[in-house]
């Protein structure tokens, strides 16, 4: 990693939210530390300033960028109140696709031509809508930057190092597309980092968030306590412990799911569907673009803020557009009516262009986040890692919700939970901190066993061994799990974990490829076991001549980082991981 920089900023590219925040060395050393986070207007008049701006990227009939965030919001109902929207692509949310499609033990890999889906169906390339989502926030830091006396865009990507931010539950082919997308858009490799959500979090509210209001230092050396990170997309989890030296100590690997803020959403869609029927919904949502976006920006208001004390009703607003579209396909049917007609009489009321929620059926939107976060959190608690544990972080954007605050309180009367002012801001500023102390982790836990696939001499003609793991006349062995670290392992950060020896089968060859695979067992014994997945291969170009190359990985960053020297001159040879199909 490049150091001659003078500015760290950092990138949070959230489910439903983005932003940046930025640091200079100078201000760094400052106690606390000053970090700047990026203003946006969101050109409604009713708040002149948001720290982040909405995930949101608007591509014209050509597939090529017009807008981002407020601006790719605001254009795109322009263009909608004049039937003009149809040919243009509208993207919002799209980040867990990442996360549906390379969920753990899958077999629909993440490739570098993953296509995404925008609000209407029409697709274009993951990577092309990604990167221009970063390239748009990088160019509006390097605007501000020159604004505020940088002399011009070179200067700016000289003298900055990037950070992005991304789901400590992500896997490994999820986080190098990340990286691509980075790079695509502009970010120079060797001054990129990828920063843990949950890890950056920890680091923020430990360095410049831990004071009490009453002036109490809330995270000690020596503390243990777990990170409960809500985002819009994800839920991660993980508990940390500061160890002597000021440096976090991961205690297990990161747990978590598809839990946050948008299944609340999908809920509150699935709700209409029982009403109204999936049909009209779609029809509603693709020829009434404007009034479906603001029933759902409605929505997003009600569920955060929404606290359901005192038993208070939940009202919420149905576009007469909607209702009209319901009688037209029913033949004037009533909303009324069909209410009745459901488990949820008494628990919902339709009068005046409003449904009216009871308190414990609007809570039920949040059952699956809740519940599966909760079920975790226990596990966790009960595993020897966190038995120790009396403090509990939440943070992320959908920890601003107030029924998940309370049902988490309720639910963990023993653990003093902590919810930092502006929990969104906790990530974006503690991955600047990360910036400029990737050191400040000490050490990680690895999520699986890690493995290549491996050939062994044996004894010819080994009747013990089935024909079809046999090569080279029957002298070798293949399809081997060749260990390289175990799930669970504590690795230690900014060291490579292992090293391994690796033959030519030939003189002459130009390239070696290793398969590398996971498992989620301790000591797989073949890559066919099936406790192993296939990750993705190692491709080493290799020098003409010598036959050995010695490989060097390492585990404990926040993506996998190899070296290989070819063994007899110690020259370093180029070596690449390529986890994307």
């Amino acid at each position: 990693m490049a150091d001659d920089y003078e500015i760290v900023a950092a990138i949070d590219f959230g489910t439903t939210y983005s932003g940046y925040a930025y640091c200079s060395k100078t201000d760094f050393k400052r106690s606390p530390p000053v970090i700047k986070t990026s203003a946006w207007k969101s050109g409604t008049g009713t708040c002149d300033k948001f720290m982040k701006t909405p995930t949101v990227v608007l591509f014209d009939q050509n597939r090529k960028f017009d807008s981002f965030g407020f601006e790719a919001e605001k254009k795109y109902l322009k263009l909608a109140l004049r039937n003009q929207q149809e040919s243009w692509y509208f993207f919002k949310r799209f980040k867990m696709r990442l996360h549906q499609r390379e969920t753990e033990r899958t077999n629909e890999r993440l490739t570098i031509d993953t296509i995404v889906e925008d609000e209407t169906g029409k697709s274009m390339k993951a990577l092309d809508v990604f990167s221009s989502a970063i390239q748009y926030l990088k160019d509006h830091l390097q605007n501000l930057l020159i604004e505020q006396g940088m002399r011009d865009k070179n200067e700016v990507m000289k003298k900055v190092r990037w950070v992005l931010t991304v789901p400590a539950i992500w896997t490994d082919p999820a986080k190098e597309f990340m990286k691509k997308a980075a790079i695509k858009a502009g970010l120079p490799e060797n001054k990129l980092l990828l920063a843990l959500e949950p890890e950056a979090a920890s680091l923020c509210c430990w360095s410049i968030r831990n004071v009490s209001p009453d002036g109490r230092t809330i995270l000690t050396p020596g503390l243990s306590y777990t990170v409960l990170d809500m985002g819009g997309g994800t839920a991660d989890i993980v508990t940390h412990k500061i160890e002597d030296g000021e440096k976090l100590r991961e205690m297990h690997a990161p747990v978590g799911g598809d839990w946050g803020g948008t299944k609340v959403n999908s809920s509150f869609q699935g709700l209409l569907i029982k009403l109204v029927g999936a049909p009209v919904l779609s029809k509603f949502k693709n020829k009434h673009v404007v009034d479906y976006l603001e029933m759902m920006n409605d929505f997003e208001i009600k569920k955060q803020f929404v606290s359901l004390e005192n038993d208070e009703e939940v009202m919420l607003t149905v576009p007469g557009s909607l209702v009209k579209i319901f009688e037209e396909e029913t033949d004037g049917e009533n909303l009324s009516d069909v209410i009745e007609q459901t488990p949820m009489k008494g628990q919902l009321e339709w009068t005046f262009g409003r449904l009216i929620l009871q308190p414990e059926l609007f809570k039920t939107f949040f059952s699956i986040s809740l519940d599966n976060v909760i079920k975790k959190l226990k596990e966790l608690f009960n595993a020897t890692e966190s038995q120790d544990v009396s403090t509990l972080l939440l943070v992320g954007g959908f920890s601003e919700s107030r029924i998940l605050r309370k049902a988490i309180r309720e639910a963990f009367t023993d653990k003093r939970i902590i919810h930092p002012e502006h929990p969104s801001l906790a990530i974006l500023e503690g991955a600047v901190i990360y910036g400029h102390s990737p050191m400040s982790v000490k050490t990680r836990i690895c999520k699986y066993t890690y493995g290549f696939m491996a050939a062994k001499s044996i004894k010819q003609h080994d009747q013990n061994i089935p024909k079809n793991r046999t090569i080279m006349d029957g002298t070798c062995e293949t399809m081997i799990f060749d260990k390289l670290v175990e799930v669970g392992q504590a690795v230690e950060a900014g060291r490579y974990q292992v090293q391994k020896t690796y033959s030519k089968l030939s003189p002459d060859q130009s390239s070696m490829i290793l398969f590398m695979y996971t498992s989620t067992d301790k000591d797989p014994q073949y890559v066919t076991d099936d406790s192993c997945s296939l990750l993705g291969d190692l491709i080493i170009n290799l020098p003409p001549g010598h036959r050995e190359v010695v490989v060097s990985t390492m585990f404990s960053d926040t993506f996998l980082t190899v070296k290989a020297v070819e063994k007899d001159s110690n020259t370093e040879v180029t070596a690449r991981f390529s986890f994307l199909a």
